[in-house]
């Protein structure tokens, strides 16, 4: 057991020795007993003492030098920062002075940016507006450069806007001009001729008195298909052969969109074609009705005329009219029979009636029956206009102009000969009437004045 634990007591002892004998470098030596290991022990204790005084006090010589070395920058930071606390102050001053230069660069930004913007923008507008006049006709490819205006996304320059300005203060002052120009000008047959056009402001142009219209997507002037009445060309006419005389001319305010309407414009023929067959048979009314109405007004007319003269003669009678047939159908009556005599007289008064009151129902039927058959095309149109949608849906209104222009073109027609005919039919059955009242009046006076005379033969 002893011989245990000096096995193990000179292990611990030797473990310190031999690390430390490992850390000189020196090699090891040869122990045999206890007294050897606790020499050599204490031996290396010496040896690792004074190397930990050494070591001690070269620590202690480098941390004076260090706080020397402290002391020292600390000395110099001190000085240099009261050497550069005015540079401090100015370079205080100079970071607000930074700070507000770079909100004011801001604010720049910020507002040349909506200037770039609203620029490009009315660029855009301006050049659609510039393609649109009537002044690019004479003035062409005026658009393109503020197109690329408008396209750029840089920030606009100094020529960039005073070109834009230019551009606006040109059509201003064009607008306000009359001018006269050469320009290649489209007839209707599609030829193309150069001709002499006059210019007035924005709105119209002429050529040899016709009414020019300006197409923005080709840049032409067409003659329209479709001139307005002859007065408005003949002033045009009048207008571009004097110049410098002050006269009047007409103008399309809208800038080309009436006289471009104008074009479209169906006619008295087209109206008639889109209102079908049923238009055709209402005007066949109407004109056969108006007929009648003519003819019934100018016989009537003499008849009033007639009997007008036969009234300041009634001692004469003359058969050539009404109230001369009445009176020569009791000439030969003897007038103290006055039943007969005033049978007589109702029997002559019916017989003038049917050919005074000729005509006046047909006519009448003919007014009632426009209005009817205005109806019935206007159906029709509406049943081929819901067709068409059915068919199309209502994405194209062009589909179903065709049935709605039937529809309510058959019904103006209806209403046009309806009206006049009941206003001539209420005229006609008017004299009709008064005229055989006027016969009545003259068969009373008649059986008046003969009861006066059998009165006085009494």
């Amino acid at each position: 057991m002893r011989s245990l634990w000096a096995g193990l007591l000179a292990m611990t002892l030797l473990l310190p020795g031999w690390a430390l004998a490992q850390a000189d470098g020196q090699p090891d030596q040869q122990i045999t007993n206890l007294d050897q290991l606790l020499q050599s022990v204490r031996e290396k204790q010496q040896q690792q003492r004074m190397r930990n005084v050494e070591r001690e006090e070269r620590f202690l010589r480098e941390r004076n030098e260090q706080r020397a070395l402290l002391a020292q920058a600390q000395r110099d930071f001190e000085k240099g920062k009261q050497e550069n606390q005015p540079l401090l102050a100015v370079t205080e001053a100079n970071g607000q002075e930074i700070q507000r230069l770079q909100e004011q660069l801001q604010e720049v930004v910020g507002d040349m940016g909506d200037f770039s913007s609203t620029f490009r923008e009315f660029a855009g507008d301006f050049s659609a507006v510039l393609q649109d006049s009537m002044i690019s006709a004479q003035m062409p490819d005026r658009a393109d450069e503020l197109r690329s205006l408008a396209a750029t996304t840089s920030q606009p320059g100094i020529e960039a806007i005073q070109s834009l300005w230019l551009l606006v203060q040109e059509e201003m002052t064009e607008s306000s001009r009359i001018e006269r120009f050469e320009a290649p000008v489209v007839r209707v047959d599609g030829t193309v001729t150069q001709r002499a056009v006059l210019r007035v402001g924005p709105f119209s142009a002429f050529s040899e008195g016709d009414f020019l219209r300006f197409v923005p997507e080709t840049g032409e002037l067409l003659v329209l298909s479709r001139q307005p009445a002859g007065r408005y060309r003949d002033a045009a006419k009048e207008f571009a052969e004097q110049p410098g005389v002050v006269s009047s001319i007409s103008v399309d305010p809208s800038r080309g969109s009436l006289l471009g309407m104008l074009s479209y414009t169906p006619s008295l023929r087209e109206r008639v074609d889109q209102g079908g067959m049923i238009a055709l048979i209402i005007i066949a009314l109407g004109v056969l009705g108006a007929l009648m109405a003519v003819w019934r007004g100018v016989y009537l007319s003499m008849v009033y005329f007639r009997i007008r003269a036969q009234l300041d003669n009634l001692q004469s009678p003359n058969s050539a009219n009404p109230l001369g047939r009445v009176l020569l159908s009791v000439k030969d009556i003897d007038l103290n029979e006055e039943e007969l005599l005033q049978l007589k007289l109702d029997e002559a008064v019916l017989a003038e009636m049917p050919a005074l009151e000729r005509g006046n129902g047909v006519i009448k039927l003919l007014a009632a029956t426009s209005p009817l058959l205005g109806l019935l095309g206007t159906v029709t149109g509406m049943i081929l206009t819901f067709q068409a949608i059915s068919l199309f849906g209502t994405g194209d209104p062009k589909l179903m102009a065709g049935g709605i222009s039937q529809a309510l073109v058959t019904t103006v027609l209806g209403l046009v000969v309806a009206i006049p005919l009941l206003f001539s039919h209420s005229v006609i059955a008017y004299l009709a009437r008064s005229m055989i009242q006027r016969l009545d009046e003259q068969c009373a006076g008649v059986l008046a004045r003969n009861a006066e005379q059998q009165d006085r033969v009494k």
